[in-house]
C-alpha cells in the first residue's frame, strides 16, 4: 500500500507539472515550457499530447528538429492508442496526429485522422460549443485536406469567437489572426489585413507566421509609412533587399504626405488596370527625374514645390505597384528608375 501511494503521489505531482508545462505552451511560452514537459516526461508519465508539445518546445526554443521528430515519434503511438479509448478521440488529439502523419510523409492516415477530426467536431452535433482554439485546429486541418474556402472560413470563425470571450489561447488567436490577414492581403484588403496583423503582433509578439514584409506591404498600403518604415527594417529574410526598396519608397512617400487617391485622371489609383500601371509609373518617373534635375536641391533641404509635386504622383503609382506585384527591385532596375527611389 506504501508503495502504491508513493507511485500514485509521483505521478500526480507529474501530472501537475505537465500542466502547468501545457498552460505555458498554449500562451506560446515554449523555452518556459519545455523543462515542465521534460520534468514530467523524465518522471514517468505516459501522455502523447505531453510528447507532441515537448517535440515541438525542443524544436523551436533549442532548434533541434531532429529531437522533435523522435519525441513525435513516441508521441504518435500514444496518441493513437488515446483516441482508441471511449471519449478519448478529442480534437486536440486528433489535430496532433494529423500533424505527425504529415510530417512523416504519411499522407493517407494524415487525411483520415484530419477527415474524422472535421466530420466529428465541425459537422458534428454541437459546433457552437467549439471554442477559437478548436475553430483554428479545424482551420489548420482543412489546410491538410487542401480545402482553402473551409479553412479560411474556420480561421475567421476562430478569430471572432477569440474576440468575443476573455482569456483564452493568446498564441492561438494571434495566428488565426495571421491567418485572416493573409486572406485579406490576398484580397487586397489591406486595411483589415494591416489591422489583424497588428493584433496578432500585440498578442503574440513572437509570431513567426506574419512576415515583416507583408506586413510591412499592407502598412505602405494604407499610407502608415513610419509604420511601414519599422516593419521594413525589420526584415532580415529573403525578402531583405525589397524590403530595403521598401522602406526608401516609404520614406518619399511620407515626404510629400497627404498623397492623392486618385491619379490625374481621376482613376482611383487602386483601379487603374495592371498592363496600364506600369507605363503610368514610367511617365511619371519621367516627369519627376526632370523635375529633379531642373530644381537643384542638396539631401536635407526642404523639396521645392514643383519637385514635390511630380515626385506625389510618382510615389503614389510606384507604392500602388509594389503592394500588387510584391516585387520592386527588377523593375526600378529594369526601368532605370532606382535611382529616384534609393537616393
Amino acid at each position: 500500500m506504501v508503495l502504491l501511494s508513493a507511485a500514485c503521489s509521483k505521478e500526480s505531482l507529474a501530472r501537475r507539472t505537465a500542466t502547468r508545462g501545457m498552460a505555458l505552451y498554449d500562451q506560446g511560452k515554449y523555452a518556459e515550457a519545455m523543462p515542465l514537459l521534460k520534468e514530467a516526461t523524465d518522471a514517468g508519465l505516459q501522455d502523447g499530447i505531453l510528447l507532441y508539445q515537448l517535440g515541438y518546445c525542443r524544436e523551436v526554443a533549442e532548434h533541434k528538429p531532429d529531437v522533435r521528430k523522435e519525441t513525435w515519434k513516441q508521441a504518435e503511438p500514444l496518441l493513437a492508442r488515446e483516441i482508441s479509448q471511449t471519449g478519448g478521440a478529442t480534437l486536440e488529439r486528433l489535430y496532433y496526429l494529423t500533424v505527425i502523419s504529415s510530417d512523416q510523409g504519411v499522407y493517407d492516415r494524415m487525411t483520415q485522422y484530419a477527415r474524422q477530426a472535421v466530420e466529428q467536431y465541425e459537422k458534428g452535433p454541437d459546433p457552437n460549443a467549439l471554442n477559437g482554439d478548436d475553430w483554428f485546429r479545424l482551420g489548420r486541418l482543412h489546410d491538410f485536406l487542401q480545402e482553402s474556402s473551409e479553412a479560411e472560413a474556420a480561421y475567421r470563425r476562430s478569430a471572432s469567437v477569440f474576440s468575443k470571450s476573455k482569456g483564452g489561447n493568446g498564441s492561438y488567436h494571434s495566428l488565426a489572426l495571421a491567418k485572416v490577414g493573409d486572406f485579406d492581403m490576398n484580397a487586397g484588403r489591406y486595411p483589415s489585413a494591416a489591422e489583424e496583423f497588428d493584433e496578432a503582433l500585440k498578442l503574440f509578439p513572437a509570431n513567426q507566421q506574419i512576415k515583416p514584409f507583408r506586413h510591412a506591404l499592407a502598412l505602405l498600403a494604407v499610407r502608415r509609412f513610419d509604420d511601414a518604415i519599422a516593419r521594413f527594417v525589420a526584415d532580415h529574410g529573403d525578402s531583405n533587399v525589397e524590403s530595403q526598396y521598401g522602406a526608401d519608397l516609404a520614406r518619399k512617400m511620407k515626404d510629400v504626405a497627404p498623397l492623392e487617391a486618385n491619379d490625374i485622371d481621376g482613376a482611383p489609383f487602386g483601379s487603374i488596370p495592371d498592363d496600364v500601371l506600369p507605363v503610368r509609373v514610367g511617365e511619371a518617373a519621367k516627369a519627376f527625374r526632370a523635375a529633379r534635375e531642373k530644381n537643384k536641391f542638396r539631401p536635407g533641404d526642404p523639396l521645392p514645390a514643383e519637385v514635390a509635386l511630380y515626385q506625389k504622383r510618382f510615389v503614389a503609382l510606384l507604392g500602388e505597384y509594389f503592394v500588387r506585384t510584391k516585387s520592386l527591385q527588377e523593375f526600378c532596375l529594369k526601368e532605370g528608375i532606382a535611382d529616384l527611389v534609393r537616393r
